[in-house]
């Protein structure tokens, strides 16, 4: 079977979001194109039926009888089915229904996603409980990375769902414009919305080691700002669900003693950040440190655990805890 050589891979991870996948689903593949690309859906051994509901999408909407592209393959970590578009010519998907949960292992689901990815020139992202508004979208993002060989990422304007209302957007500027890698720090990982971005694969290649350090997006931005920032379309072309059942920032919300030592991992690497580009932005990254700093205090004194583990501590405890904290700010 011949490879097809696709100019975007969509990469959607995916678990327990039974109630919003199609949702995302239906938007990839009424993206409007002028050249192949192919959705790569992660789900993550959800048990809420999910796998069911992707495997039924694939079945209605995608030739799998066409022996000639199509195929169902069963290995050691999951079922997987590849296919293309009954319609839509230019839309093939690869649906991977994990056998195990591999949430602490990302790695593992970055290398399945890499039989498609290395096949691509750019790959976009959305999660399972979000989706995409505009059927341009990708299109219009492949245009500006083409036209822009000293950019890494391309980003665009996002309106917040919550239950089903608009309550905003995520638009970091109102004009069309190349965002900072200084903008990208201090912004934090609600400076862009993640369903927004495009990147080049071969962003997967370099040298830096911060970004894979904890595989949040908030360093995946600022990864894809470091060669030429990033470009910024204003007009808001997806739509990005705020608190959905099953997402990391509901989990965060619920959990302020994980919340706590998250953001103790986000600070560890941003100084690995500030070592890999040899304190080039060290102002940025200090300001941006000082304003966790005072998120962690905050957080810490609001875990009952932590507020009374801390009464109990001799002062000099005290002292060292809170220097354990601060250490990596000055």
């Amino acid at each position: 079977m011949e490879k097809i050589k696709y100019q975007v891979c969509i990469r959607c991870y995916t678990y327990n979001q039974s109630q919003y996948i199609l949702d995302a689903l239906n938007s990839f593949v009424n993206q409007k194109t002028n050249f192949p690309y192919v959705i790569v859906v992660v789900d993550d051994a959800s048990t809420d039926g999910e796998p069911e509901i992707i495997r039924n999408f694939v079945d209605n909407q995608f030739s799998i009888n066409d022996q000639t592209v199509a195929y169902s393959r069963d290995t050691e970590y999951a079922n997987i089915i590849y296919a293309q578009h009954s319609n839509n010519k230019n839309c093939y998907i690869a649906a991977v229904l994990l056998k195990q949960n591999l949430y602490k292992e990302k790695d593992k689901k970055s290398e399945i996603v890499d039989e498609w990815r290395s096949q691509s020139k750019y790959e976009a992202i959305c999660e399972g409980d979000d989706w995409w508004i505009s059927d341009n979208k990708i299109q219009k993002q492949f245009d500006v990375l083409e036209s822009h060989p000293e950019i890494d990422m391309c980003a665009c304007g996002a309106i917040r769902m919550k239950e089903g209302k608009n309550i905003g957007s995520i638009q970091p500027s109102k004009e069309e414009r190349i965002l900072s890698v200084e903008e990208t720090i201090l912004g934090g990982g609600g400076f862009l919305a993640t369903n927004s971005l495009m990147s080049r694969v071969t962003l997967y290649n370099d040298k830096y080691k911060f970004w894979k350090k904890i595989g949040l997006d908030f360093f995946y931005q600022i990864h894809g700002s470091l060669r030429g920032g990033i470009y910024y379309i204003p007009g808001c072309m997806v739509a990005y669900r705020v608190s959905a059942t099953g997402s990391w920032s509901s989990s965060m919300k619920k959990n302020k003693g994980e919340h706590f030592f998250h953001i103790a991992k986000v600070q560890e690497t941003l100084n690995l950040l500030n070592e890999e580009t040899y304190f080039k932005y060290d102002d940025t990254i200090k300001r941006k440190l000082l304003k966790n700093y005072f998120q962690m205090f905050v957080l810490g004194f609001s875990n009952n655990l932590f507020r009374e583990a801390f009464k109990e501590t001799p002062f000099l405890g005290k002292i060292r805890i809170m220097y354990k904290i601060t250490k990596n700010i000055f």
